[in-house]
């Protein structure tokens, strides 16, 4: 729970300073809410890359 909200805190500073937004609950869930879905995204698309790799088996490494 303290997670979140350091979390809502910090975009509402971040709203305030950078961008000279009003800062309101609404606006940090959006924000939020679309940082976590660009995330879970990212997160996705890296497995999906990492299992349409390369299928062969991986070489050792160890010396002859």
């Amino acid at each position: 729970m303290l997670a979140g909200l350091t979390t809502s805190l910090l975009l509402a500073i971040y709203c305030y300073e950078e961008h000279g937004e009003s800062v309101s609950i609404k606006r940090v869930r959006q924000l939020r809410n679309k940082s976590h879905k660009k995330s879970r995204t990212a997160e996705s698309q890296g497995s999906d890359m990492r299992l349409q790799g390369n299928n062969s088996p991986a070489k050792p490494y160890a010396s002859p």
